[in-house]
Formats: C-alpha cells, sequence, structure tokens
C-alpha cells in the first residue's frame, strides 16, 4: 500500500501544473538562497492576485474554504500566513529591489512559469508581481 500511495504521488506530481508562484520560488530560492516554503509564504497571495480574472470561480471556492466568500482568497492567504509569523513581503526577506529583474529573468527560464493559469509572455510581467511582492 506504501508503495502504491507512493507511486500514485509521483504520478500526480509529473502532472501538476505549478505556475508562476513555484517557478518564481525556484528563480528566487536559487538567486537568494530563500527556502521554497518562504517564497511560496511571499509570492503565493500576489500570484493568486494576478490569476483571479482567469480562477475566478477556483478564488471564490478558497475565499469560502478559508472563511469568508466576500473576501479575496488572496487576502485571507495572506492574512494567515502573517498570523502565522511568517513573511509575507520580499522585502522582509532581505533581497534588494535591484535584484528583481534579475530574479524575473531567471524566472522566465523556468517551465512551470509557463504552465501559469493567467499567461506571462514575458519578464516584465514576472518583474510586476516581484514588484508587488516586495512592497
Amino acid at each position: 500500500d506504501g508503495q502504491m500511495g507512493a507511486w500514485l504521488a509521483a504520478t500526480s506530481i509529473r502532472r501538476t501544473e505549478y505556475g508562476a508562484r513555484h517557478g518564481l520560488g525556484h528563480a528566487l530560492g536559487a538567486d537568494a538562497g530563500v527556502p521554497h516554503g518562504i517564497t511560496s509564504c511571499v509570492l503565493l497571495p500576489t500570484v493568486m492576485r494576478f490569476n483571479a480574472q482567469v480562477c475566478a470561480t477556483q478564488m471564490a471556492e478558497i475565499a469560502a474554504a478559508l472563511g469568508d466568500a466576500n473576501r479575496p482568497a488572496a487576502d485571507q492567504v495572506e492574512a494567515l500566513i502573517a498570523a502565522l509569523g511568517l513573511p509575507t513581503r520580499l522585502s522582509q526577506l532581505g533581497i534588494g529591489h535591484d535584484r528583481l529583474a534579475v530574479i524575473a529573468q531567471k524566472g522566465m527560464a523556468n517551465p512551470w512559469v509557463h504552465t501559469n493559469p493567467r499567461k506571462i509572455s514575458d519578464a516584465t510581467q514576472l518583474e510586476a508581481l516581484l514588484q508587488q511582492a516586495w512592497a
């Protein structure tokens, strides 16, 4: 049973399209040495906001599951991260604003960025996301 569970988990991972949060997280971790879980904390709410216009149904379901169907899911996720005492901004990690363009360029090289629900066509879009997550 354990082996079957491991196989099923591995199979599902290969079929998952992780999107911009995951791809940018890899670039951020490689550039600044930030642990992957922390990159999720600081990037997920921003990427959720970016994707909201093409994932409205899913975001509404997430918002309801988090307890307030009338409050944006990204805001609730960000509040939860902050309540746990985890960072919510790139600036809290000591990452210089001058690194954002470089991280965005590295992000474009990550295949997961290109699986994002809302299409990302160039590094300027990623840099804009990083700017929002930094401020």
